[in-house]
């Protein structure tokens, strides 16, 4: 009987509070978007030991929802992208559009254009060590640079190496090539 009394209780008191909240959706929502403006590290950290916490949950989510998941994507693409961008990188999409366009459009390295790119898209290269953006890169020149490992003189005697060898080469094999 008691229990049945607290039971009571509780639905009362989940009821008010649905009522509440739907009542209060938009002052709740401005006030949580100033909570996570105000503590965005404490706010970051606590969603990456979610994340960590229930990576079997979130990959269980993903395949069950995997065609909603890719119409969200296809519905919002500037939105996925933004999110990406602050997520992995932390900018902006707007900070994105800025080296693009100072690039004129293309790698900062090689200087092909964005639109040639198979993802019609240039990567953000970073430093991994310390996060910092550098530019924007195709993907070759990124993944080139990453698969030696990020290191000046590797890359130089690389650059080196392929002097050294691309004077024994024809015109013909370098318009092979």
């Amino acid at each position: 009987m008691e229990e049945q009394v607290v039971d009571e209780k509780k639905r009362k008191k989940r009821e008010a509070q649905k009522r509440y909240r739907q009542k209060n959706r938009e002052k709740i929502n401005e006030n949580n978007k100033q909570y996570r403006l105000d503590n965005k590290e404490k706010v970051n950290e606590t969603n990456k030991q979610y994340r960590l916490k229930n990576k079997k949950k979130i990959k269980e989510y993903r395949l069950e929802n995997r065609e909603k998941i890719k119409e969200y994507h296809l519905n919002n693409k500037d939105r996925a992208k933004h999110n990406k961008l602050k997520r992995k990188y932390d900018i902006t999409l707007d900070d994105y559009n800025k080296m693009l366009q100072k690039q004129n459009g293309s790698c900062a390295i090689c200087f092909v254009k964005e639109e040639q790119q198979r993802n019609k898209v240039l990567v953000v290269d970073h430093n991994h060590l310390t996060g910092a953006v550098r530019s924007l890169l195709c993907n070759n020149c990124n993944r080139g640079i990453g698969l030696l490992k990020e290191n000046q003189e590797v890359i130089l005697r690389a650059a080196d190496y392929l002097k050294k060898f691309s004077a024994t080469l024809t015109d013909e094999q370098v318009a092979a090539m």
